[in-house]
């Protein structure tokens, strides 16, 4: 017998799939603070990082990691909404993989101009581009997304609750 899902449980064990790898793949330790980053196959802590994380935008959040939108049904990463040309920061030190490891990866999407270049060191006052509306994109927003060994998990770990304004 074939069994077959509707297409909404399928949406729904993928949203729960990703949210579950991704609470086990980064956690901030409360009492120290510093991102835990574990094996994706072991569950072990390989890498302790404490990073200066500052917010790569200021603006306004429309969409936070994991919700959904009539879009997309699984939102991976955050939204931050502002004016065309605003300028987008690194959200940690580090070097640019693709312009255009550490099995941490930051991705700045729709930028209207990019300034860096693959090998660039950056650091988070480096200016890398301005916002814009590129792509699959409904207006002007940063989407600011975090890939640990690949799978998209939630900035939030990294940034905190606070809000970039």
């Amino acid at each position: 017998a074939v069994l077959l899902l509707p297409v909404v449980a399928v949406i729904l064990l993928t949203q729960v799939g990703i949210n579950i790898v991704s609470d086990k793949l980064v956690s901030q330790n409360p009492q120290t603070l510093a991102i835990e980053i574990s094996d994706p196959l072991t569950g072990d802590v390989v890498k302790t990082i404490t990073p200066i994380v500052v917010w790569p935008a200021k603006g306004v959040i429309t969409l936070e990691f994991g919700e959904s939108s009539k879009y997309q049904p699984f939102h991976t990463g955050i939204d931050i909404a502002s004016k065309k040309g605003d300028p987008i920061n690194p959200a940690m030190e580090g070097t640019v993989i693709y312009a255009g490891g550490d099995n941490i990866h930051t991705i700045y999407a729709h930028l209207d101009k990019i300034f860096v270049y693959k090998g660039q060191k950056v650091k988070t006052d480096t200016v890398i581009g301005h916002e814009g509306s590129t792509g699959w994109s409904t207006g002007n927003h940063l989407h600011f997304q975090v890939n640990v060994y690949g799978i998209p998990v939630n900035p939030r770990v990294f940034l905190g609750e606070g809000l970039p304004i």
